[in-house]
C-alpha cells in the first residue's frame, strides 16, 4: 500500500506521496531491531552526505528550513525502498505498476483536455483551495495559439513533465520484463508526445528523452540495434520540435533572458553564494538570489524563492563546495551499487534524467520530483525481485 501511495501521490499530490513515504518507514517500525550496524553502514556515502547537508550548516549558524530538511530526508529512504521493493511478490509488482502507469495516462490525458482549454474554469477549483495546488498554473497560454501550457493532475507545466519523464523509464523497464507490451507501447507513446506537446516544458522534454533513449539501450539484448531506435526517438522528438510552431519559438527563445527565465543572473547570484559561503553553504532552503549577485537584479530575480537553476549550483550554495562533492559522490555510488541489479536500469535511467534537467533546472526543489526520484532509484537498488519476504516490507504494496 505504501509504495502504491506514494508512486501514485507524486503524479497527483505532494502531501499523498508524503504519506506513502511515511507508510513505509512505519511499515519498518517493527523491524527495526533486526536491522544490524552492518546493513547501515553500507550505506555510508548517502549518511555522509545527507549528515553534512544537515549539520554542517547548522554548526556554521545557518540551520536548515523545514522544507530544506525534508528535500535531503527523501534521500534517507532509499534503504527502506530497496529492502521493500525486494519483498514485493509478482502480484505486488503487478499492482504497483498498473497504479503508477495508469495515473501516468490519466495525467496525460488531463495534460491534454488543459492544453486544448477543454478545461473548468479556474472558480471551478475554490473548493479544493485547502489543498494548496497551484490550479491557476494550467491556464498559462501558449502565444498566438490559444493553447495553454498543461500540467496534469499535477497543475503544473515543470512537476508534470519532469515526474512523467521518471514514469515513462519505468514503462521502458517494465516493458522490458515482460509486461504487456503492446499496451505499454501505446501508453508509453502516448506519454512521450504528451511531455513534449501539453506542457512546452523544453528540458523536461529533453531529459525525458534522453532517458529513456538511454534506458532502452541499457536494458537491450542487442545494444546495437536498439541505440538506432534511441536515436529514431530523438530524431522524432526533433521532428516534434520542427513541426510545431510553437515548440519551435520556445526553443528558439531559450537563449534569451526573457526566455529563459533570467538564468543568467541566477546562476550569478549562485557563484556569488559559493564565494561568500564555500564550505559549509547558507543552509538547506536558505539560499535566496535576491541577497547575492549585482544591484541590477531583474526584478523576477529578487521575488525567486531560492534557486539558481542549476541543481549542483544550487546545492553548492546551500551545503558548500564539499556537500556538492559528497552528493555527486553518492549518485556515483548509486550507480555503480545499481549494477548487475535485476531493476538497476530504473536507477540508471532516473540518474540520466535528473542529471540532464540538473543542468538548467533545480528539480529537487519540486516535491513530487524529490520523491518521485527517490522512489525510483530505490526500486532500482532491489537486490532481487519477486522473493517472498516474510517481513513488514512484504506488506506495503
Amino acid at each position: 500500500m505504501a509504495l502504491v501511495c506514494w508512486a501514485v501521490g507524486v503524479q497527483v499530490n505532494e502531501l499523498l506521496g508524503a504519506v506513502g513515504m511515511g507508510l513505509l518507514a512505519v511499515s519498518f517500525l517493527g523491524d527495526l531491531p533486526r536491522l544490524s550496524l552492518g546493513a547501515l553502514r553500507a550505506w555510508w556515502p548517502l549518511w555522509l552526505f545527507t549528515g553534512w547537508a544537515l549539520l554542517a550548516p547548522t554548526l556554521a549558524g545557518n540551520p536548515p528550513s523545514g522544507s530544506g530538511t525534508a528535500r535531503v530526508l527523501d534521500w534517507a529512504a532509499l534503504p527502506l525502498i530497496s529492502l521493500a521493493a525486494a519483498g514485493l511478490s509478482a502480484r505486488q509488482w503487478r499492482i504497483l505498476g498498473w497504479a503508477a502507469f495508469g495515473t501516468l495516462g490519466l495525467s496525460c490525458a488531463v495534460a491534454g483536455l488543459q492544453h486544448l482549454g477543454a478545461w473548468p474554469r479556474l472558480e471551478a477549483f475554490d473548493a479544493l483551495a485547502w489543498t494548496r495546488t497551484s490550479f491557476a498554473r494550467v491556464y498559462e497560454p501558449i502565444p498566438d495559439t490559444g493553447r495553454f501550457m498543461g500540467g496534469g493532475l499535477l497543475f503544473h507545466r515543470l512537476k508534470f513533465s519532469h515526474v512523467s519523464g521518471l514514469v515513462t523509464v519505468a514503462l521502458v523497464v517494465a516493458s522490458r520484463r515482460g509486461g504487456p507490451r503492446a499496451w505499454l507501447a501505446s501508453l508509453g507513446t502516448f506519454a512521450f508526445v504528451a511531455v513534449w506537446l501539453f506542457p512546452h516544458a523544453r528540458m523536461g522534454a529533453v531529459a525525458m528523452t534522453v532517458a529513456v533513449g538511454a534506458t532502452w539501450v541499457f536494458t537491450s539484448g542487442s545494444p546495437r540495434r536498439d541505440l538506432l531506435a534511441a536515436v529514431a526517438l530523438g530524431v522524432s522528438a526533433a521532428l516534434l520540435v520542427a513541426v510545431v510552431p510553437s515548440l519551435r519559438a520556445r526553443f528558439s527563445n531559450s537563449l534569451s533572458d526573457r526566455g529563459n527565465g533570467q538564468r543568467r543572473q541566477l546562476l550569478a547570484a549562485g557563484v556569488d553564494a559559493v564565494r561568500t559561503y564555500p564550505v559549509a553553504g547558507t543552509g538547506l532552503g536558505r539560499f535566496r538570489p535576491s541577497l547575492f549577485g549585482g544591484p541590477d537584479q531583474a526584478q523576477e530575480v529578487r521575488e525567486h524563492p531560492g534557486k539558481s537553476h542549476n541543481q549542483l549550483l544550487s546545492l553548492a550554495a546551500e551545503t558548500g563546495i564539499p556537500g556538492v562533492l559528497l552528493f555527486v559522490g553518492m549518485l556515483a555510488w548509486l550507480a555503480w551499487m545499481a549494477r548487475g541489479r535485476p531493476l538497476g536500469a530504473l536507477t540508471h535511467g532516473g540518474l540520466l534524467a535528473f542529471l540532464a534537467l540538473s543542468v538548467v533546472h533545480d528539480p529537487l526543489f519540486h516535491v513530487p520530483y524529490s520523491l518521485g526520484l527517490v522512489l525510483l532509484l530505490g526500486l532500482g537498488l532491489a537486490e532481487r525481485v519477486e522473493a517472498n519476504v516474510p517481513s513488514a516490507a512484504g506488506a506495503t504494496a
